[in-house]
């Protein structure tokens, strides 16, 4: 799990840092209105990619997870062809419904189509524990999207080459990390696997379109009552909070869920419960901290990063987007994992309905009274509602562990750092220096206190590892004394699962 981890937030923070980077470069180069090109088209390419390739990328990580014998990525990607024939028809009912014109919705169909293959690729290392490869793939395919869109920028592109430019970059890496996806030995496509897929997928199909028009809806709403230029505006401080808080936990959740299906498969409760216990005790361990820092410091990242135009909205609700985050982190990167073991797409597809009823509901009254805040205040109320609701059905799928005294661990270490942050905040004036400093605090004080409170095992793994290797004495201890870990992720000898090396091929 830690190894997986490891490799998964490696990928996450570099792609976070490029998008930082990002960030302040295009904001800078892009007007507002030329970014909410480029967010509008994002969102409809989105819709499309869910719409189209859900089904194979949920069916390539269930089942290509179970490992052994099983192997269907040639049937994944067999699969994939079949649902990019209806691309056509996607920029058709995209052109009639919206009124976004031809080029920009053909731009969204080709970036939904290269977006749907780089992930399918992605889905498959994940689910063949091939971390190493993955990271590999996040961090070039982030460094060619941002050399291309720098020089598109800089010859005077906007929004539709950076759209252009970014599903170049998907086709190209997952070409040229065709030959890891699809290392040797690799079995025939199997039409009769095609079938289990859609029994499958389809019904998380619908789940994943109904969560892609949520995710999008705030967006295409803003843009719809407000503009281009507010779309921007919105969308670089909604991009921005996402990077930071998103990132990390969807790294969690790349390690979590295929390990934890390959723990439940050899298992069963006994050996997925340990791991899913330890894997949100290290998801909010990651997020929390991050969720209330970014709400605390907005002003000053704004100030930092985003260009002039950007900074006035971004300071006043990215400090609410943040939460919306934290919510959606938790629903998406554990509360799925019920669904997953379960085998219950359909209670993720409620779930997903449930959101978009109430997001149909919150937003248009709080966009048209508040404007930009009253968008993300509606983002956190319908997110909160849907981690809560969705936390309600794991109960009828699979019962997902929650230490509670884990958690006011972490909740407890979060607020010592927030206690400090509201200190230092009057004494410093909004620059890099500041930021630097506010930043650099923030994290050490939270690392002292997830040391002092042992959050996820820390201080005693510290310990253990000093002791074996003769750092300190031990006191009495053997060398694994209290090193707690999830059963998932130890030995193959306790667990029926394989070494932590032995999993990377």
């Amino acid at each position: 799990m830690l190894s997986q981890t490891f490799h998964y937030s490696v990928a996450s923070v570099v792609s976070a840092a490029i998008g930082l980077l990002s960030a302040v470069v295009f904001t800078r180069l892009l007007s507002p209105d030329e970014y909410g090109v480029y967010v509008v088209g994002l969102s409809t390419a989105g819709i499309v990619s869910a719409l189209l390739f859900t089904w194979v990328r949920v069916s390539a990580l269930r089942f290509q997870s179970e490992g052994g014998a099983v192997d269907v990525r040639k049937t994944i990607f067999l699969a994939y062809l079949i649902s990019a024939l209806a691309a056509p028809i996607a920029l058709l009912v995209a052109t009639l419904t919206t009124s976004v014109s031809l080029e920009r919705n053909i731009a969204a169909i080709f970036f939904a189509l290269g977006l749907g293959l780089f992930e399918l690729g992605q889905e498959l290392l994940k689910a063949r524990l091939q971390s190493l490869a993955f990271m590999t793939a996040s961090i070039i395919r982030a460094c060619l999207a941002f050399t291309l869109c720098l020089a598109a920028a800089l010859l005077g592109g906007g929004g539709l080459c950076q759209l252009a430019m970014v599903a170049i970059t998907y086709f190209a890496t997952t070409t040229l990390f065709a030959s890891t996806i699809l290392r040797s030995p690799v079995a025939g496509p199997k039409i009769s696997d095609l079938r289990t897929f859609a029994s499958f997928g389809i019904p998380i199909t619908l789940s994943g379109i109904v969560f892609a028009i949520h995710a999008a809806l705030d967006r295409m709403l803003v843009f719809h009552f407000m503009g281009d230029h507010a779309a921007g505006q919105y969308g670089a401080s909604a991009d921005l909070v996402r990077q930071i808080i998103l990132i990390p936990a969807v790294s969690i959740a790349s390690a979590t869920i295929p390990l934890a299906v390959r723990a439940y498969a050899n298992g069963g409760d006994r050996e997925a419960r340990p791991h899913l216990e330890f894997s949100l005790e290290i998801l909010l361990a990651a997020v929390l901290p991050a969720v209330v820092g970014v709400a605390l410091t907005s002003g000053y990242i704004a100030g930092v990063i985003l260009g002039s135009e950007f900074r006035e909205t971004a300071a006043q609700i990215m400090p609410i987007l943040a939460f919306a985050w934290l919510f959606q982190s938790f629903s998406q990167s554990y509360i799925h994992a019920s669904f997953h073991l379960a085998k219950t797409p359909f209670m993720m597809t409620t779930q997903s309905i449930a959101m978009l009823i109430a997001n149909l509901a919150v937003m248009p009254v709080l966009l048209a009274r508040f404007g930009l805040v009253g968008a993300a205040a509606s983002l956190v109320i319908v997110e909160a509602f849907g981690a809560a609701f969705g936390w309600y059905l794991t109960r009828k799928a699979f019962p997902l562990p929650f230490n509670a005294p884990h958690v006011m661990r972490i909740v407890a270490a979060t607020a010592i750092m927030a206690l400090v942050l509201t200190f230092l905040k009057p004494l410093l004036p909004i620059g890099v220096l500041s930021f630097g400093v506010l930043a650099f605090t923030g994290c050490a004080v939270y690392a002292l206190a997830a040391f002092a409170f042992d959050i996820a095992g820390l201080r005693k793994a510290m310990i253990a590892y000093g002791t074996q290797r003769n750092l300190w004495p031990a006191a009495g201890q053997s060398n694994h004394e209290g090193h707690v870990l999830p059963a998932a992720s130890v030995s193959a000898p306790s667990t029926g699962l394989p070494s932590m090396s032995a999993r990377e091929p």
